[in-house]
């Protein structure tokens, strides 16, 4: 559908641009109504391939893996909203660049994510993922007569490009391996992966694909050391930045890492490699999130970090923690970055230290913002919450205590600059002048909708983990029910991450209400928070002791030292617990 339907957006451009931009609307919804409709009626087919290049061996097979039916639908829906939110974010950019040149290779850009998600073929999914890459670039760019805009998307297509390459070398080696076997279609994901296990690819080769599929997935998710190009991809339209992050390109590296996990597994470096990248870049990108100034840069560190945590997951062989929270940080993360939008057609200005008090000015965008900070930073009951307990839980069983440990402390830096972001925009009197006024609806409904699933979306988790085993005859996905993985998460030990990041949102939020001022960014905002803490800390222990104090009056009132008082409660209590094993109680 998006793929046929950007062909007719020049057509209806000339017919009449406001009618291109509805139909661009209408092919948005339907994609995203199908792809949900997919995975509805999805039970593990395979659907028949068509050779679509005479004479080569490259059928557009597609096969609905339940991993790559949800990154599909993740493109679909939140594209749609995208689309919708484009109608009138775009309108001021429409006097200089003409609006069919966007929405062309907006669909193309989804619909482009959605055939890498679905595609059997190694060679139809590096194809699709050229073009998804050449779509970021061409958006990043839009606003071409920008220097800074050309040099970002320039910028993100030359630096993607040293892990594509890798990725066509591990393509073409893992070919030629299947070509010598004989196989009926050497590119067949599939059977790659089947041939792998079978011990008919060699070591050595399986080696070089490793290390390729690696740099490719590194390089499209912005990992260390190829993240440098995200943050200035800030350049693009806000409706671009929140696809590239939320929706497509940077899902592209880790739905790869999942998909391919069981034929790469078996190397026994590639697993930890996984991990310590995902851990390293993870915390780097919090910190350099701590002491951003520009809202939308703080976005894409913390794009980065969270593509970090997914990253570690697949290291720790958990498909379902990483895709887990791949779905759930791509509803946030579309909602953060929609709103940041709003909030800079409101406040036209990107510096955070401009804005403040936003609150009052754009009441919906506010309360959708703070949901999506709150998911983020990993507030218990919150989307986000959910899904990096499960990565936690996912380390913790593997025995990774290194980078388990360096997430736990990115988790606390997120909460710390997430918290900033939040509060740095909408809280305090406002700094700037002018009168900023809420969105409209083609703005604010898609901003309420990803809003409330934020809220909910962790409820899906039962029927979401029997879809995503769909043909992964490899791995193995148990099925978690609601109340299975309530259970778990509250019996966690890892419960008190979440329990120490709303210990911070309360020490931050009191000492900056205090102060009334913009929360200072660098080694103060750290001297204010361990001052708070310890403030904190004090007020609890007294707490404390006036609790223990309490209890310990009651308690002597059954210690009086009196041997016949004694007596009388042990006798008691045997027959209490007599009774009870004779099922009288």
């Amino acid at each position: 559908m998006p793929l046929g339907g950007c062909l007719l957006i020049p057509v209806f451009g000339r017919i009449n641009e406001h009618l291109m931009k509805w139909y661009s609307v209408l092919a948005g919804f339907t994609t995203a109504a199908l792809t949900v409709l997919l995975i509805r009626a999805a039970a593990g087919q395979e659907i028949a391939a068509t050779y679509w290049i005479p004479g080569i061996d490259a059928s557009f097979g597609l096969r609905l893996t339940g991993i790559g039916m949800f990154v599909a639908a993740v493109a679909g829906c939140i594209g749609s909203l995208a689309i919708l939110y484009s109608i009138r974010y775009m309108e001021a950019l429409e006097e200089i660049y003409a609006p069919t040149r966007y929405y062309f290779l907006t669909l193309l850009f989804i619909g482009s994510m959605i055939a890498l998600a679905l595609a059997d073929n190694f060679l139809v999914l590096y194809i699709f993922w050229e073009v998804i890459g050449f779509c970021s670039f061409a958006l990043i760019a839009y606003e071409y007569h920008r220097a800074k805009a050309r040099r970002a998307g320039t910028k993100a297509f030359i630096v993607t490009r040293f892990g594509d390459i890798g990725l066509l070398i591990g393509v073409v080696v893992l070919w030629s391996a299947m070509s010598r076997l004989g196989a009926a279609n050497p590119f067949s994901i599939s059977a790659t992966i089947a041939a792998a296990l079978g011990g008919q690819i060699p070591i050595p080769v399986l080696t070089i694909a490793g290390f390729g599929f690696l740099a490719g997935a590194v390089g499209k998710s912005a990992q260390f050391p190829l993240h440098i190009w995200l943050p200035d991809a800030m350049e693009a339209p806000t409706t671009i930045s929140a696809l590239i992050h939320a929706a497509t390109l940077v899902n592209a590296g880790i739905y790869l890492t999942a998909r391919t996990l069981p034929m790469f597994s078996m190397l026994g470096w590639w697993l930890p490699a996984l991990l310590w990248i995902g851990a390293i870049g993870a915390l780097i990108a919090a910190l350099l999130a701590l002491v951003e100034k520009d809202l939308k840069r703080v976005l894409a560190f913390s794009t980065i970090s969270q593509l970090g945590y997914m990253m570690a997951a697949v290291g720790a062989a958990s498909i379902f923690a990483s895709q887990f929270h791949l779905l759930n940080h791509a509803i946030f993360k579309a909602l953060l970055f929609l709103c940041a939008g709003s909030v800079i057609h409101a406040a036209h200005t990107r510096n955070m230290y401009e804005m403040g008090g936003l609150k009052r000015a754009l009441p919906i965008t506010h309360v959708t913002f703070l949901i999506g900070t709150l998911a983020l930073a990993g507030i218990p009951l919150l989307n986000g919450f959910w899904s990096k307990d499960a990565i936690f839980e996912a380390m913790l069983e593997v025995g990774q205590i290194g980078p388990l440990v360096i997430l736990i402390l990115t988790a606390l830096i997120t909460a710390v600059y997430s918290w900033r972001m939040y509060w740095l925009t909408f809280q305090g009197e406002p700094r700037s002048e002018g009168h900023p006024h809420e969105s409209p609806w083609e703005i604010t409904l898609p901003l309420a909708l990803l809003a409330v699933g934020t809220l909910v979306s962790w409820l899906y988790v039962g029927p979401y983990t029997a879809k995503l085993g769909l043909m992964l005859p490899f791995h193995q996905i148990h099925e978690m029910e609601l109340g299975e993985l309530w259970s778990h998460t509250m019996g966690s030990p890892m419960l008190l991450v979440g329990l120490l990041v709303v210990v911070i949102f309360v020490v931050l939020g009191v000492q900056w209400s205090r102060k009334g001022a913009p929360v200072p960014a660098g080694p103060r905002m750290w001297a204010d928070l361990v001052t708070e803490t310890k403030a904190f800390g004090d007020w609890f222990w007294g707490f404390w002791v006036v609790v223990m104090r309490a209890v310990a009056s009651v308690l002597a009132l059954f210690q009086t030292g009196d041997l016949n008082y004694n007596s009388l409660w042990l006798a008691i209590g045997f027959v209490a617990v007599l009774l009870m094993f004779l099922g009288w109680g």
